[in-house]
């Protein structure tokens, strides 16, 4: 998860939301802006996914619920059932 646009505690913040939500991974904190500048991302809430790798798997997802969704689908594309 990318956190922007927290000008103070910005650290905080973003474990405070993590911790509230349930939310367990690694967040970027882009407190310059420099990473949804290269994304084009002009507005918040906006969430991006990215894996180990860098690259994003989902954006957009905004609340807890629809990132919970996304990371539940991207982490377990079919759903859990053995062929």
């Amino acid at each position: 998860m990318v956190n922007v646009w927290e000008h103070v505690n910005a650290r905080d913040e973003a474990l405070h939301f993590c911790k509230v939500h349930k939310i367990d991974g690694p967040v970027l904190l882009d407190a310059q802006g420099e990473y949804v500048d290269q994304l084009g991302i002009r507005g918040v809430p906006y969430n991006i996914i990215v894996n180990k790798k860098g690259i994003v798997q989902a954006a957009g997802v905004t609340t807890p619920d629809e990132v919970r969704a996304t990371l539940t689908k991207l982490l377990n594309p079919f759903g859990g059932k053995k062929g």
